[in-house]
């Protein structure tokens, strides 16, 4: 089983706090460094703040940038599908910088929404985030991501992928069960959704 699955569930405020935290540091901060961040072993949270800084509207709108980060989490979902014990990126990506203050200012709009929906996750019905129904949440993530790719063609395209994959992330890094399954319903409704947009 993958390595997050042996660690505590993660609140998703902590992890905007931890990229946060992390933009104090320098002027620029890498995508090592978020890894570095929310913990280079836990998929689900990668996955998750990944998505996350997608749909953020000040870091989505470069361009760019939902390629970028579709690359990123379309090869941690991969590496979760080989059952992977760690999460890996290249030199080449890890070490793409972004500017902190624009990190740190969509981290923090983000984080009231963030903790609202923490009032709502909880771990339940885990049996849907272990095996072998984590694969499949890994297989429908890598489909979604590969979406981003001719959905940035589209303004503000990447939309319903990436609602899918916030879904999924977070019902992996929170264990809840529930939650994903909301994901596969939601990837389902993306798919939909950019066939509508592409065609």
């Amino acid at each position: 089983m993958p390595a997050e699955y042996d660690r505590d569930a993660l609140r998703l405020a902590d992890i905007a706090d931890r990229i946060i935290d992390k933009t104090e540091e320098s002027e620029k901060i890498s995508v090592d460094d978020m890894m570095a961040a929310v913990g280079r072993r836990a998929f689900g949270p990668l996955l998750l703040v990944f998505a996350l800084i997608a749909a953020a509207p000040i870091i989505g709108s470069i361009p760019g940038a939902s390629v970028i980060t579709g690359s990123i989490i379309a090869l941690i979902a991969v590496q979760l599908l080989v059952r992977r014990r760690t999460p890996w990126i290249p030199r080449a990506l890890s070490r793409l910088e972004i500017d902190s203050g624009k990190m740190r200012f969509a981290m923090e709009k983000m984080r009231p929404s963030l903790q609202r929906v923490d009032r709502f996750v909880r771990p339940r019905w885990q049996a849907l985030v272990g095996e072998p129904w984590v694969y499949l949440t890994a297989a429908i993530c890598l489909v979604m991501a590969a979406l981003m790719y001719p959905l940035a063609l589209v303004p503000w395209g990447v939309m319903p992928p990436l609602l899918a994959l916030i879904a999924l992330s977070l019902g992996m890094t929170s264990h809840d069960g529930l939650l994903t399954a909301t994901g596969w319903a939601v990837s389902i409704a993306a798919l939909g959704a950019s066939a509508w947009l592409l065609l």
